[in-house]
């Protein structure tokens, strides 16, 4: 009996001969000296081969475990670590872990190796992970907040995959008492969901640390009522740390906020703050010298945070931009270097390993601006920021799951760059990585999942390049009014991209009996392979559509009434997709900021009607302006997502 592929790989599996039958009853032991820690993994290995084989196995603990045969033994050798052993006989099994987490993983991969029978190969196994900590950074601020369930089942897979730490993206959707009006349209978590939260984590062996947004990416506050004059510039988007009230609110803010945490740690973020000493801080960025706003700014956050406990946690990329003052911060302050593009200075983290500064590696699932993550990007943006964390020494790897724009990327499409992640920050070599990843997640031995996701993730081209997200995406929510990015796509691509698509979505549909376990992401693999191919059909006829507003003699009654056909089933296409969309954003989320999101769908379904009207007509707009690059695709979005909220 061969042993099954295990994610993350283990770093040393002994195969035996023979195998261990479990069968109802087989008790779980548990030692003399167990804690309330050891006792609530034995009750998840007990509940998962319940779920997994339908076995009721009892737990017992005993003042000698070894007597007891046959029996799943668990125990503990420390109060710290991750390391952990298995060895599996005919006769039992004994797990020992070198801390209550080691203990947790270890369970976590025996789940892994039992197979549909209830049978265990003998084997002998140990490991223990390259970096300390390894986590997920979920975006619930830019559109989408996740129900409750939801973020369980994101920690039951942090813990199948051994990935000990999630984080929450707050900017503005947490319930402020003292400041209501703050995330009050966007569905905004309450403390008691995350103190039940923060339990489960812990219970689950993954530590819930706060995260929340304390200088830029302030606009959602700062556009409200009574809160401008906090503001650096008129811009509304980053807090002036000038003024004395920015920090009587942020204390405000922690003292609700950091109570629902046991984490020693905390993510304050302060990234890209564009416009940081050009307004209300001029005066103070010319007394204290390029950066010293920002400097001086964390120096007061860290202040507040330990107030609580807190130890704070900043994006690198504004300490990047001085890097001669990266010495200036104090020693506790934490880095987290980011970049999601595959190409990347990845050993720049070395500033930070010389100045022996602590720091986290952070690439991204390449899931926000797109339909589907654009896999290949993410796969290289993993593993490239973990080599370079484990060459310069770093603290850990955190994936980040944004949510740019809406976050209409699904849930479900993100659990492969999760996955990743767990395999390279752990240490394991990826060689089986699609059969482990679709077995422990999914229930399918056959790698069929993940192939799905390599194959559905390959494909954006549509002839043209955008930053930082997929062309399809672009062309998906297009205006055909100005028809940006539409005049961008070309006829070879978008066939290719056609072609291919067509191939997936039949392998997506003939897949899921593999996805027993998480239908509900067939569904989302489904919809998004649906989206993709309306987004190439669009380009195609909205192309000919802008040829015929250029030169309209190009087209007879025939042909216009014939397109005018298609664009006007294209509309009522794209309409059925966003309810699609709405089912399956509220399967797993609150209702948040999901007008706005359907608002973009439907202003896009509405141009296809226009122009459809309007070749009927035979009444041409006048020409839409050549396209000037993609270069400020950001503008681009951001003036098109405020319009909305108009």
């Amino acid at each position: 009996m061969r042993l099954p592929s295990i994610i993350p790989t283990p770093k040393r599996v002994c195969p035996g001969s023979g195998s261990l039958r479990l069968r109802d009853g087989l008790p779980i032991v548990l030692g003399p000296d167990s804690t309330d820690a050891d006792f609530a993994t034995a009750r998840a290995l007990r509940a998962r081969l319940h779920e997994d084989l339908g076995l009721g196995l009892p737990i017992e603990t005993h003042t000698h475990p070894d007597r007891v045969s046959p029996s799943l033994a668990l125990r503990r050798e420390g109060d710290a670590g991750e390391a952990y052993r298995i060895a599996v006989g005919e006769k039992g099994a004994e797990l020992v872990g070198t801390g209550p987490a080691g203990l947790r993983w270890a369970v976590e991969t025996l789940a892994q190796i039992v197979d549909s029978r209830g049978r265990i190969a003998c084997c002998e196994i140990e490991d223990a992970p390259d970096l300390a900590l390894r986590g997920i950074m979920l975006d619930v601020s830019r559109g989408k907040v996740p129900t409750l369930e939801t973020l369980r089942t994101v920690v039951d897979n942090c813990a199948r995959l051994k990935l000990n730490v999630l984080m929450l993206y707050v900017e503005h959707t947490f319930r402020f008492r003292r400041h209501p009006a703050i995330g009050a349209e966007a569905s905004p978590l309450e403390a008691e969901t995350l103190r039940e939260l923060d339990t489960y984590a812990a219970e689950c062996g993954v530590e819930l640390i706060p995260s929340l947004q304390s200088l830029g990416h302030m606009d959602h506050v700062l556009n409200l009522p009574g809160y401008s004059h906090l503001a650096e510039t008129p811009s509304n988007w980053t807090l002036a740390p000038s003024v004395p009230e920015t920090y009587a609110f942020l204390g405000d803010l922690y003292d609700e906020f950091l109570p629902n945490f046991r984490s020693g740690l905390f993510n304050a973020n302060c990234d890209e703050t564009f416009d940081l000493g050009s307004g209300r801080s001029a005066k103070m960025q010319q007394e204290l010298g390029p950066g010293g706003p920002f400097l001086s700014h964390v120096k007061r956050i860290r202040d507040l945070a330990r107030g609580h406990g807190k130890r704070i946690m900043i994006w690198a990329d504004m300490p990047h931009a001085h890097p001669e003052r990266i010495s200036e911060f104090d020693d506790d302050v934490v880095f987290l270097d980011w970049w999601y593009e595959a190409a990347c200075d990845y050993d720049r983290v070395k500033r930070f390993a010389e100045d022996g500064r602590d720091f986290l590696v952070c690439p991204g699932t390449s899931s926000w601006n797109c339909l589907f993550p654009r896999v290949d990007n993410a796969l290289e943006n993993v593993q490239r920021w973990a080599d370079a964390g484990k060459r310069h020494g770093a603290l850990g790897l955190l994936i980040t799951d944004w949510g740019d724009f809406g976050h209409y990327n699904l849930q479900g499409n993100s659990w492969l760059g999760y996955a990743w992640a767990a395999e390279q920050a752990w240490g394991g070599d990826g060689a089986d990585f699609d059969r482990a990843f679709s077995r422990a997640i999914f229930g399918d031995a056959s790698g069929t999942a993940t192939r799905l996701y390599r194959e559905l993730g390959a494909v954006h081209d549509a002839g043209f390049a955008v930053f930082n997200g997929s062309p399809l995406q672009f062309l998906f929510f297009d205006d055909l009014a100005t028809g940006f990015f539409v005049q961008g796509a070309r006829r070879g691509p978008l066939g290719r991209a056609e072609r291919r698509l067509a191939r997936v979505r039949e392998r997506i549909e003939a897949a899921r009996p593999r996805f027993r376990r998480e239908t509900l992401t067939w569904q989302e693999l489904l919809y998004a392979a649906d989206a993709s191919i309306f987004a190439v059909h669009k380009a195609r006829s909205g192309g000919e559509y802008l040829a015929w507003r250029r030169r309209p003699a190009r087209l007879d009654g025939r042909a216009r009434r014939k397109l005018a056909r298609h664009l006007r089933g294209l509309a009522d296409e794209q309409r059925a997709l966003g309810r699609r969309l709405q089912r399956l954003w509220l399967a797993r989320s609150r209702s948040s900021n999901l007008a706005l999101t359907l608002g973009r769908l439907r202003r896009s379904a509405r141009s296809l009607a226009a122009a459809a009207r309007a070749l009927e007509k035979n009444r041409p707009p006048p020409p839409p302006p050549p396209h000037p690059g993609y270069g400020d695709v950001g503008a681009v979005l951001g003036a098109a997502w405020a319009s909305l909220g108009d």
